[in-house]
């Protein structure tokens, strides 16, 4: 909880830029909303790579420190520098790409202009957000993790102050509608990512010898964290690639489901920031603990999860039943997506539980430094039957947008077993061991 409730925190601060996003573009229109969803939704598939690329360091990083070997942390915590870098220009290059390409998308007429407007102002942010992410690791690993909720903190009152600024045109500056938007986002990145790096220097990290000296990229010590984390990556992208697809998929219905489904998702992810924002201290507390060649506190950091995911999957869907329409009501005042939107957001409750025991699972798991086979399971469960089930659901027996829904409510409580039972055969090998 020392370690989790400031992460927690921090995701939920992260999680208020994207509502902040939603509410100005709301402001400015349905089509406006629509086409924020939908690019808000490619820039983060595309910032994948900067989150799981980078998210092999803090188990890296956690072994280290458990195994007493605190000499090597600033090593390789300059390595991830390097990789950081590298990851966020070639994901930048990628957004250009998808940029150059969106109006060949059948999407609903009049989205595919405001899409690229918003991505035009959002692209720039992505190296910054790599290294945000490598510095956010290491406090992760290190268990100083309330430097990264009060600069998620800083970041969300810039991210405020640049929307109301750029996007509505408040306090004398340019009204630049979703474009104003996006640059809102290069500017919360940059901002956070000189903070973070500012901090690491101080004396609160002094004994991890963090920027002791300047290092050449070595291929040596990138290669092992690489390893690890294109596993990690191609999970997160094939999980959030689905909610981008069901996204795109809700773009070609109609604006009236795209933008519903862009509150109802919205909101679904913010209460997800709770078990993500604790998986990571899991990670970091489970990659400690076996370090230390022991099977019994591992199981107590497992079973301490396991309690707080169902503590927390019960606290959201009360929230997300009870006020499902009072949530709505804070996007947009248009009664026809507050209707359709608090009916999407019933089954978004749905899936509270599977998804926070999913996102234990996949964070206990990385602790232990099984990543390849979760993978294939994030495959499998979030495309074949998630996406293949929804597509079914919506198209063949006509549900819409609802059956979009239903495929991803099954697909997570598939994903959320057969992790379960990867983690169970993963503990009975340490044992034997």
């Amino acid at each position: 909880m020392k370690l989790g409730v400031p992460l927690i925190c921090a995701q939920l601060l992260q999680m208020g830029n994207g509502l902040v996003d939603a509410i100005v573009a709301g402001r400015l229109g349905s089509a406006e909303l629509a086409a924020g969803g939908i690019g808000g939704g490619l820039w983060f598939v595309v910032s994948l790579s900067c989150i799981g690329l980078m998210a092999g360091l803090s188990p890296t990083l956690s072994r280290l420190i458990g195994q007493k070997r605190r000499v090597f942390v600033g090593a390789i915590f300059r390595q991830g520098l390097w990789l950081g870098l590298i990851t966020g220009f070639v994901a930048l290059a990628v957004l250009l790409l998808i940029i150059a390409n969106v109006d060949r998308l059948p999407f609903a007429q009049g989205l595919p202009p405001l899409i690229q407007s918003y991505l035009w102002g959002a692209c720039w942010s992505l190296p910054f957000f790599a290294l945000v992410m490598a510095s956010r690791n290491v406090c992760e690993a290190t268990g100083l993790a309330r430097p990264v909720l009060y600069v998620t903190a800083l970041g969300l009152i810039i991210n405020i102050l640049a929307n109301l600024g750029l996007g509505l045109g408040w306090f004398g500056l340019p009204k630049l509608g979703l474009f104003g938007i996006g640059l809102a986002t290069t500017l919360v990145n940059i901002g956070m990512a000189t903070v973070l790096l500012l901090i690491l220097r101080g004396p609160r990290f002094k004994r991890f010898a963090l920027f002791a000296q300047f290092d050449k990229p070595e291929w040596a010590h990138i290669k092992p964290m690489l390893m690890l984390s294109i596993p990690i990556f191609l999970g997160l992208f094939f999980e959030a690639g689905l909610f981008v697809a069901t996204s795109i998929q809700m773009g070609f219905i109609g604006v009236i489901e795209a933008g519903a489904h862009h509150i109802a998702i919205s909101a679904s992810a913010f209460c997800y920031m709770l078990p993500l924002g604790m998986s990571f201290a899991l990670t970091a507390r489970v990659g400690r603990a076996a370090a230390l060649g022991s099977i019994a506190p591992v199981k107590l950091r497992i079973v301490s999860g396991a309690i707080l995911s169902l503590g927390m999957a019960c606290l959201t869907v009360s929230i997300l039943v009870l006020f499902r329409f009072n949530i709505a009501d804070i996007y947009t005042d248009d009664p026809a997506l507050i209707q359709f939107a608090g009916s999407l957001l019933l089954l978004g409750a749905l899936f509270q539980l599977s998804d926070g025991a999913q996102i234990m699972l996949i964070g206990t798991l990385r602790g232990l430094q099984d990543t390849r086979v979760p993978m294939f399971i994030n495959a499998f469960s979030y495309w074949a039957v998630a996406f293949g089930f929804g597509i079914f659901c919506a198209h063949v027996l006509g549900w819409g947008a609802h059956g979009l829904w239903v495929g991803l409510v099954t697909g997570l409580s598939v994903a959320s077993i057969l992790l379960a039972m990867r983690l169970r055969f993963v503990l009975n090998n340490l044992k034997t061991i």
